[in-house]
C-alpha cells in the first residue's frame, strides 16, 4: 500500500480486521502504536517504559508518550522540529505497554522492543500478509500512521494543530491529504455546535465531547454517545482485567466492567450455562432458556470454529425470553488462540458492526486473561491433574519421523517462542541427524529445526513448531507436558493440568485432532513441593516470564556447556528476538540466581553485608 497505491485509507473495520491477524503481544502492540498513537517504526525501536506517563485531568486518567524523534524520515515532509513530542496513548494501548514491559522483564529505562526499525516494519508486513484481504496483505507502517491521522481528524474530530502535534507532522498542510470534504450537512452541524472539526478549526477540546463523524459521500454518521461510549466500554474492561488474579475474580470484573455499558451481561459455558452475570437485564432469562437458544443455534461450534465472530438474536428473540424493548442479544467466544473457554453473552440496544468487533475483542481479552490465571494456578496448586495418552497419529511430526526413520524420540522441554511458536528440544537415537532433519524439513507444523549438539549414540535437536502437535496441543490448554517419547512409533504423554481443568474437553479436542489417540490414565497429582531453598524461591517468583523462558531454552539447548551446544546468536533466531535482548534478559536471571546462591553464605555473622 505505497504512496498513490489506493484512493482512500484503511477503514475502521479494515483496521481491526488487521488486529486480530496479530498473533503475538508484540504484534498486537507494534500494530496499535502505529495506527492508534501515530509512531513510526524508528520512533517505536527507541520506545522506553519509562517514556509513559499520566495526566488526570476533568477527573479521568489519560496516558502520554514521550516520543524521541529521528533528523530524518523516509518521507522529509514528515520532519519535525523538535526532538521529542508528546503523544496520546488510549487507556488499553497503555495497559498492553506496561503489560508487555513487565512480561518481557524490560526495565523502564531500557528499549521496549529491542529490535530495529526495519525489523518492526517486517513486522507489520508479517502480520498483514496474515490476513486474506489482497488490500490488507499491502498494508505497510506507514499506511497506519495514515490511519491514525485520518480517524483522529474525521472520527473523532481532533484539531488539526492538536493531530499535528502528536503525531509530529511538520505542519499543517501536510495533514490536508488525510481530511475528508465535508458535506453541507456537516458544516451546518459542526458550525451549530461550536467547532468546525476542521484543520483550521479547534474551539472544541479534544474529548468524549468533541468526537463526531462528518457525514461525507464515504462515511455515514454515527452516534457520538454510542461511538465514545464503546471505546469508555473498551477502556473499562481492560482496567477492570488488569489486577485479577483468580478465575472468579476475572468472571466478576468483567461482567461488572460491561454491565455499565449493556443491559445485560452473562459469562457461559459452551452449552449457556451462566458462571457469572450482571446488568439490569441479568435475572431476566432463566438459565434453561438461554441454554435451548444456544444449544438450538449449535452457537458453540460455530463461535468455536471461527466461522461467526458474534452471533446477534433479533428482539424478537429476545421477547421470547423475557419481556423488554429492542434489545437483541449478542453472543461472542470466550478465547486465547484457538481455545474457546465458554460464551459471552450481552443483551444490548445496538448490535451494529462496530459493537459486534468490539465484543468480540472482549470475548478475547477475558480469554486470554483467564489462560493467564489459570496458568499461574498451575504454577503454585499443590494438586493437579495428571493425563496420558497414547498415539500413533503420523499426523503428529514427531511420530512421523520416528516411524519413517525407526528411530526413539524424547521430548526434552519445550519453550514458548517470541511468535506464538512453541520450541521443542528433543532427543534423537537410532537414526542419522541429517536423515531427521530432512524429514522434519517436510513438515508443516515445524517451521524450523537444526542440531543442537551431536553426542554420537544420540543427538540434541531444537524443532521450531507452530502448527498442530502433541505438545501445542496441550500447552494451550493450560497443560504443563512433563514426558513425551515414541518408541516404535507410539507416542506416549503425560501432562499436568489444574484440578479446575474441564478435562473432557481436553480429552476431545486431543482425539479430535488425532484420531487414534487415546487416554490411558487419568489420576489426581501432588505437584512437587516448594522447598524454602533461596534459589528456587527466584525461579519462581523473582524471575519475569520472560527472564524464566531465556534461561530455561538457554539450559536446553546446550548453552551453559562447554563447548557450547549453542550459541546466543543461534538460540536468539529461534526464540524470534534479538542477541541483545537474550544477553540483557540472560544477564539479570543469572544475576538474580547467583545472588540467592552466594548471598546467604557470604553475609556477615550479624546480618551486615
Amino acid at each position: 500500500m505505497s504512496p498513490g497505491q489506493h484512493e482512500s485509507f484503511l477503514t475502521e473495520p479494515e483496521f481491526e480486521r488487521l488486529r486480530h491477524a496479530t498473533e503475538t503481544y508484540r504484534e498486537d502492540l507494534v500494530v496499535s502504536l502505529a495506527g492508534l498513537v501515530g509512531l513510526r517504526p524508528a520512533e517505536m525501536a527507541r520506545l522506553r517504559p519509562g517514556d509513559l506517563a499520566q495526566r488526570t485531568q476533568h477527573g479521568r486518567t489519560h496516558h502520554l508518550l514521550t516520543v524521541r524523534e529521528t533528523e530524518a524520515e523516509s518521507d522529509p515532509t514528515e520532519l519535525a522540529d523538535a526532538t521529542t513530542r508528546l503523544a496520546y496513548v488510549p487507556a488499553t494501548v497503555a495497559h498492553d505497554l506496561r503489560k508487555f514491559a513487565n512480561v518481557e522483564g524490560v526495565a523502564a529505562d531500557e528499549p521496549l522492543f529491542g529490535v530495529s526499525a526495519r525489523r518492526l516494519q517486517m513486522l507489520v508486513s508479517d502480520v498483514a500478509d496474515r490476513t486474506d484481504d489482497d488490500r490488507l496483505q499491502s498494508v505497510s507502517s506507514k499506511d497506519l500512521r495514515k490511519h491514525f491521522a485520518h480517524r483522529s481528524l474525521n472520527a473523532q474530530g481532533v484539531p488539526a494543530p492538536v493531530v499535528q502535534a502528536v503525531g509530529g507532522w511538520n505542519s499543517l498542510e501536510s495533514l490536508d491529504q488525510y481530511l475528508d470534504t465535508p458535506s453541507a450537512a456537516a458544516i451546518v452541524e459542526a458550525f451549530a455546535r461550536g467547532s468546525t472539526g476542521l484543520r483550521q478549526g479547534g474551539g472544541a477540546p479534544v474529548g468524549r465531547d468533541s468526537r463526531h463523524t462528518p457525514a461525507t459521500a464515504d462515511h455515514h454518521p454515527r452516534t457520538p454517545s454510542g461511538t465514545a461510549e464503546l471505546v469508555h466500554c473498551v477502556e473499562a474492561l481492560g482496567e477492570a482485567l488488569a489486577d485479577v488474579a483468580t478465575r472468579e475474580q476475572v468472571e466478576t470484573a468483567a461482567c461488572s466492567a460491561l454491565a455499565d455499558f449493556f443491559e445485560g451481561v452473562w459469562l457461559c459455558d459452551g452449552d449457556g450455562t451462566p458462571r457469572e452475570r450482571a446488568g439490569t437485564w441479568s435475572d431476566q432469562f432463566s438459565d434453561g432458556e438461554l441454554g435451548e437458544v444456544i444449544a438450538g443455534q449449535d452457537l458453540a461450534s460455530r463461535l468455536a470454529d471461527g466461522s461467526d465472530d458474534a452471533v446477534v438474536f433479533d428482539s424478537h428473540v429476545v421477547d421470547e425470553l423475557a419481556t423488554g424493548g429492542d434489545e437483541t442479544l449478542c453472543i461472542v467466544a470466550i478465547r486465547s488462540g484457538e481455545t474457546v473457554d465458554g460464551l459471552l453473552c450481552v443483551a444490548t440496544r445496538s448490535a451494529d458492526r462496530e459493537t459486534q468487533r468490539v465484543l468480540a475483542d472482549a470475548g478475547r481479552r477475558i480469554g486470554r486473561t483467564l489462560t493467564a490465571v489459570e496458568r499461574k494456578r498451575l504454577l503454585l496448586a499443590d494438586t493437579g491433574v495428571e493425563l496420558s495418552f497414547e498415539c500413533t497419529d503420523r499426523r503428529s511430526f514427531l511420530v512421523d519421523t520416528a516411524t519413517a526413520l525407526d528411530c526413539d524420540l524424547e521430548l526434552e522441554g519445550v519453550v514458548p517462542g517470541n511468535d506464538g511458536s512453541l520450541l521443542h528440544f528433543v532427543t534423537v537415537e537410532g537414526a542419522g541427524v541429517g536423515d531427521v532433519l530432512e524429514r522434519v524439513d517436510g513438515c508443516e507444523a515445524v517451521t524450523d529445526s537444526r542440531l543442537v549438539r551431536d553426542y554420537g549414540e544420540h543427538a540434541l535437536l531444537e524443532f521450531v513448531v507452530s502448527g498442530d502437535a502433541i505438545a501445542p496441543m496441550l500447552v494451550e490448554r493450560g497443560g504443563t507436558v512433563r514426558s513425551l517419547t515414541v518408541e516404535n512409533g507410539t507416542a506416549r504423554v503425560t501432562s499436568v493440568f489444574s484440578d479446575q481443568t474441564d478435562v473432557r474437553t481436553v480429552v476431545e479436542a486431543f482425539t479430535a485432532t488425532f484420531a487414534d489417540a487415546k487416554l490411558l490414565a487419568k489420576r489426581e497429582v501432588e505437584q512437587p513441593v516448594q522447598t524454602t531453598a533461596q534459589v528456587e524461591q527466584v525461579v519462581d517468583e523473582d524471575l519475569t516470564e520472560k527472564q524464566r523462558t531465556v534461561l530455561r531454552a538457554a539450559f536446553l539447548s546446550g548453552y551453559f556447556e562447554w563447548p557450547r551446544g549453542s550459541t546466543a546468536e543461534e538460540l536468539a533466531a529461534s526464540m524470534d528476538i534479538s542477541s541483545p535482548t537474550l544477553h540483557n534478559h540472560l544477564r539479570k536471571a543469572q544475576q538474580k540466581l547467583l545472588t540467592a546462591v552466594f548471598e546467604d553464605s557470604e553475609r556477615p555473622a550479624d546480618g551486615r553485608h
